[in-house]
Formats: structure tokens, C-alpha cells, sequence
């Protein structure tokens, strides 16, 4: 993994959501990091107490998480949907989420997301199905506050399912209520 303290800068001059934030996060005690294994520890806790809910609690988590990184975005750069998708990318590298490419367009938000190197798929362990709900969430958020769009997720390949990459298909879902399927 890229050595966070030498990325300074991987966001350039007008995006100054730097690393060097980041620590200052850390100093200031408004940020902790956790161990990918710790979060896998934390997401088997929850299957083993709440069974498929477990997935629910991950998946709203992480999609009301998604929508508060993307106006923390959006205050930073303003409202290119393209330069905050780029930044996104790196940012979450940096943070070690993984390598995340995104085929879409923000005018026509359908395609696919791929993830490599999942935080959330990496050490889950070998499964039948898709793993990554708190992602899937984030994601989702992420991109519905991003693109002002209503997005629907769904994860078709998945690290714990023996598969080399996580992929997320991407469609608009205008003014649908929300199903939550898993």
C-alpha cells in the first residue's frame, strides 16, 4: 500500500483534503483508525447477533455516511461532479478502502463500480454472496449527494466470493422509494 505520509498533495492545489488533514484529524482526537481486521471482527459480531440485519444496519450506516463525505466534498470543491469523483478516489486509496474505479458518467449515472482490495471483502473470508454492505452504502450515498440523483446499488462480484475485484452496478432510481434487498 502507498505510504500515506508520501502521498501530500495526491489531491493537488484546489482539493486540500491533504493528508497532512488527515493527521491533524488524528492529533486532534477527531479521528481513530481501525484495523481492517477489527472492522471484519466488528461486522461478524453483528451477523452473529442481528443475523441479515446486520446487513441493514451496515448498508444505512454506510449510505448516510456516503451522503455526509459528499457534502464535506462539495464544501471543499465546489460542485464539479467529476473533480469529486477523481478526489473520492484517491482520498479512499489513501485511507486504504481500496482502489475504486468508477465507469459512469455523473450526467448518466449507470455502470459500474469496481473495488480492488475491498476493506470490507479482503479478510471477511470465503462466502456464497456479497459481502460489502457498509461499501455498498457508502456508495450509494456517496454518489445520490454527489450527482443530486437518486442511485440504486447492487454488489454482483465480490472478493469474499472468490472473485479478483468487488463490482457495484450503478442505475438511476428517479423518485423510487427506496427497497432495501439483500
Amino acid at each position: 500500500m502507498e505510504n500515506i505520509a508520501n502521498s501530500k498533495g495526491f489531491l493537488g492545489e484546489k482539493a486540500s483534503l491533504e493528508v497532512d488533514e488527515c493527521l491533524g484529524l488524528l492529533k486532534k482526537g477527531e479521528a481513530f483508525i481501525m484495523r481492517v481486521a477489527t472492522f471484519t471482527d466488528f461486522k461478524k459480531s453483528l451477523e452473529q447477533t442481528f443475523g441479515s440485519g446486520a446487513n441493514v444496519i451496515l448498508y444505512v450506516v454506510g449510505r448516510d455516511c456516503g451522503i455526509r463525505s459528499s457534502k464535506r466534498f462539495k464544501q471543499k470543491l465546489g460542485e464539479d461532479k467529476t473533480l469529486i469523483l477523481e478526489a473520492f478516489q484517491k482520498y479512499k486509496k489513501a485511507e486504504g478502502w481500496g482502489e475504486i474505479h468508477f465507469n459512469l458518467k455523473p450526467e448518466n449515472p449507470t455502470g459500474t463500480i469496481k473495488v480492488y482490495g475491498s476493506f470490507e471483502a479482503k479478510n471477511y473470508g470465503n462466502s456464497n454472496h456479497p459481502v460489502c454492505y457498509f461499501l455498498k452504502g457508502y456508495l450509494e450515498g456517496f454518489l445520490k449527494e454527489t450527482l443530486q440523483k437518486e442511485i440504486k446499488i447492487t454488489e454482483t462480484k465480490c472478493i469474499a466470493k472468490n472473485d479478483s475485484y468487488c463490482e457495484f452496478t450503478v442505475n438511476e432510481n428517479p423518485k423510487q422509494p427506496q427497497t432495501l434487498t439483500f
